[in-house]
């Protein structure tokens, strides 16, 4: 048998059983795709060769259109930190709707609570500017460094992801984009410092602003290695460039994000996920100085936007927040080490070059001949094939990931779901091992540091 028809024997197995649980999922599909371009709004949940539509969730749970119940690891890409249907949220929420304050022409007081919140936690936060999305919290945060330096270059790491913003996008060639953004753009990879010191040595004069991921994301939950961030904040402090740190995702990590881990003070950090308790919530946060730039009595900097900060989105953010303690940050990170401990296990076991990636209770799996260490290794040695199976294969024994192998904890999740996660692993590796013989013998083996 050729690899060609190993790979479709299995696709096609596996597949089979998928469609055969998820018969409402593809009928709902399909009428999506009247009304929505390939019956999707939302590129990153889609899937193929279709994905499933949820009916409900509670917990660490969610339930499908055809009744199948999944632990969910996926977790909306780490947003829901304590699960679905979380009481204090829910209540915080109903209290605001009671209150027939869905969306309002001014502030309420809970808003300076939700900064507060933030600034306390985070000690380069001196204030803070609240938006809808993590895109548009990087956006500004962009236009700020830029109108505070009085330059436009910047620099981010190769692969990286920090929203729909067109400066930010990767590649900067993409589709759609103006092509002077190929000049504005700067690339560098991950985890390279002398990289980055060359980056700025060569264009100190003309760039604003270093940007980068507390640890890459969407390239697979890539930590910072040997000190990078910090060497990256003395390179920037030194040059005069702003640097934003994009915690959308990393601020989960730690009470005070990853920056307190690491030990550095960014001059900007971007917040999202976790800080608006399910809703659409995101804000940009720093020194002083530069966030000054916002204020009406300055005029130097126009951000509006109807629903930045509305009532909603601060109950629920406030009450996500005030139950996200160190002890609760602490219980998932270890929650989340002891998994990927689980599956590092059975790559071993089975003798295939799987590696686990990633801090605390953010975890990715990869299949890979190479060590990833960066957002090029992440992409170049990406196997697309055999994770579209193995995410299958896990969503076919009720566990839900994102489809490239992200694997998130939130608070109501216990050892049973981390032992029922390890198991699916295994069950799905040892599914796939004889095809990965025979399609890919390159992921034989171990991985050499």
């Amino acid at each position: 048998m050729s690899r060609e028809e190993s790979l479709a024997e299995i696709r096609a197995k596996i597949e089979g059983e998928y469609e055969k649980r998820t018969s409402r999922s593809l009928a709902v599909t399909q009428r999506a795709r009247r009304v929505m371009p390939g019956g999707d709004t939302r590129r990153s949940v889609f899937f193929f060769p279709y994905p499933i539509w949820i009916r409900s969730a509670d917990g660490c749970h969610i339930s499908d259109e055809d009744g199948n119940d999944y632990i969910d690891f996926h977790n909306c890409y780490t947003v829901m930190i304590l699960g679905h249907g979380n009481p204090g949220v829910k209540a915080a929420v109903k209290e605001q709707l009671d209150q027939g304050t869905m969306a309002l022409g001014a502030f309420k007081e809970i808003v300076v609570r939700w900064a507060e919140i933030l600034c306390q936690r985070v000690d380069s936060v001196e204030q803070v500017r609240f938006t809808n999305t993590g895109t548009e919290a990087v956006m500004m945060a962009i236009r700020a460094a830029r109108a505070f330096t009085g330059k436009d270059r910047i620099i981010m790491e190769e692969a990286g992801y920090h929203g729909a913003y067109d400066t930010v996008v990767y590649p900067p060639g993409s589709p759609g984009l103006s092509t002077s953004i190929r000049n504005d753009t700067i690339l560098v990879p991950y985890n390279d410092k002398a990289a980055m010191e060359k980056a700025v040595a060569d264009n100190k004069d003309r760039v604003a602003l270093v940007i980068l991921e507390g640890l890459m994301g969407s390239a697979g939950m890539i930590p910072p290695r040997d000190g990078y961030l910090k060497s990256v904040r003395e390179v920037t402090a030194a040059n005069g460039i702003v640097f934003i740190l994009d915690e959308v995702m990393s601020f989960r990590l730690d009470y005070g994000g990853l920056q307190r881990v690491q030990g550095i003070k960014p001059d900007l950090t971007a917040f999202g996920k976790i800080m608006a308790g399910g809703t659409a919530g995101a804000a940009l946060g720093g020194r002083r100085d530069i966030m000054q730039q916002f204020s009406p009595e300055t005029q130097k900097l126009l951000h509006s936007g109807t629903l930045n900060a509305n009532p909603l989105a601060a109950a629920a953010g406030v009450a996500q927040m005030e139950q996200v303690t160190p002890q609760l940050i602490d219980r998932i990170n270890k929650l989340g080490e002891s998994l990927a401990a689980g599956i590092r296990g059975v790559f071993q076991k089975a003798n295939i070059k799987g590696q686990v990636t990633g801090i605390g209770s953010l975890q990715n799996v990869h299949f890979s001949p190479v060590p990833v260490v960066d957002g090029r290794t992440s992409r170049e040695s990406n196997n697309p094939d055999l994770m579209h199976l193995f995410h299958l294969s896990l969503l076919n024994r009720g566990v839900f990931t994102p489809d490239r192998g992200l694997f998130c904890i939130s608070s109501p999740m216990a050892e049973k779901e981390i032992g029922a996660a390890v198991q699916a692993v295994e069950d799905s590796v040892s599914e796939l091992r004889p095809h990965i013989e025979r399609i890919w013998p390159d992921l034989v083996g171990s991985v050499l540091p």
